[in-house]
This record gives C-alpha cells, sequence and structure tokens, in this order.
C-alpha cells in the first residue's frame, strides 16, 4: 500500500516496519508510532535501505509540533485537527542501521506540546518527571555527518514548543527568537 507525502509528488510504502498503537490515543494526543520493533528487527542491505520521511505538523490550537513517519498516525492526528506545516526537515531509517540511534518522542502531558530527542537519559528524566509521557520510537538517525545526510538542531520557544530544523531553519528561528538546543543529529537528505 501507497501513500501520498502531504505537499509532494511523492508516495511512500505502508510495510509491517509501521507499528501502531491506537491505546495512547489520549485527550490532546494521538497514537504512538513506535517503530521500535522494526528499529531492533536487524541491519541487512535489505532492510538497512527503509527510510521515511519525518514529517511535521502543528498541533491543534497551534500549541506545539508534532513528528511522525506513520501514514495512519498522519491521518489520525489530522482528525484531531493537527495541520501539516509543509516542513520535512528529512528522512530517518525505519530499521537499525549501523551508525544510527533511536530517535525518541515525548508529548507533555499538559497541553499538545512534543519533543523529539536521542538521548535516552533526556527520555528517561522527562518520563519520570510526571510531566511527560515516553511515546515510543519515531525512527533512526546517525549522530555523525556523512555524505549525503543533513544537520538538524532541536530549537525551542518558550509557549510554542519544541521543533527540527536544519542549519539554516535553526538560524532563521534563533534570529526570531527561539533558543537553540543544540545539535539533535543528522537526517538523510533523500530517501
Amino acid at each position: 500500500m501507497k501513500w501520498k507525502i502531504p505537499g509532494t509528488r511523492r508516495t511512500r510504502a505502508i510495510g509491517a516496519s509501521a507499528v501502531v498503537t491506537t491505546a495512547a490515543l489520549v485527550a490532546g494526543g494521538v497514537a504512538v508510532a513506535s517503530n521500535a520493533t522494526a528499529a531492533e528487527a536487524g541491519t541487512s542491505a535489505a532492510t538497512a535501505s527503509k527510510r521515511a520521511q519525518l514529517i511535521e505538523m502543528r498541533t491543534a490550537g497551534a500549541k506545539g509540533y508534532f513528528y511522525t513517519t506513520n501514514q495512519a498516525e498522519f491521518l489520525r492526528a489530522q482528525k484531531l485537527a493537527f495541520k501539516f506545516t509543509g516542513q520535512v526537515p528529512g528522512y530517518v531509517s525505519t530499521v537499525a542501521v549501523r551508525g544510527t540511534v533511536p530517535l525518541f518522542r515525548l508529548r507533555m502531558k499538559s497541553g499538545s506540546s512534543y519533543l523529539l530527542t536521542v538521548s535516552t537519559a533526556e527520555r528517561n528524566k522527562l518520563a519520570a518527571s510526571g510531566s511527560w509521557v515516553y511515546e515510543g520510537v519515531v525512527g533512526r538517525i546517525p549522530l555523525a555527518n556523512a555524505r549525503g545526510l543533513v544537520k538538524v538542531y532541536r530549537v525551542s520557544k518558550n509557549g510554542v514548543g519544541w521543533r527540527v530544523l536544519r542549519t539554516a531553519d535553526a538560524a532563521a528561528a534563533s534570529r526570531a527568537g527561539w533558543r537553540v538546543d543544540g545539535i539533535l543529529g543528522y537526517l538523510w537528505a533523500t530517501k
């Protein structure tokens, strides 16, 4: 099965690696897109080439930003009044590939804000605080630069949320009052 990426002419195949659980549907949230099972599935050349676009959406009421690589989750988010921003920072791996780490997604309990991190320590600290819900692995990304990769940063703004932006966009966001939290890692520029 294929789906059209919003705002592009591209399509994406939907396969077994996109695991979605509907138990995570909560007030203001969407279903968890946990690719953890697929991410741990192996690193053969056939599976290592699987990549999905990291799609950015604005949450209902423009209270934050949300990222997904999963069509079913994207459609559920639209039903919850999330809007596609037109931003696709790059591609993530949907399976374990040597040199990649999991990209974790957390949701703030008190609102519709989401945060992405590669730090297990940050994920654990936020989840243990009781203010955040760990929602799973969105994909896997490299932490070291290589050919075909683009550097991405996590930026934040009080009351607006967290975003994932490429270098030039992060610099522009900084000039507009966003705080650059640091380098998140690298995304593939193409599939």
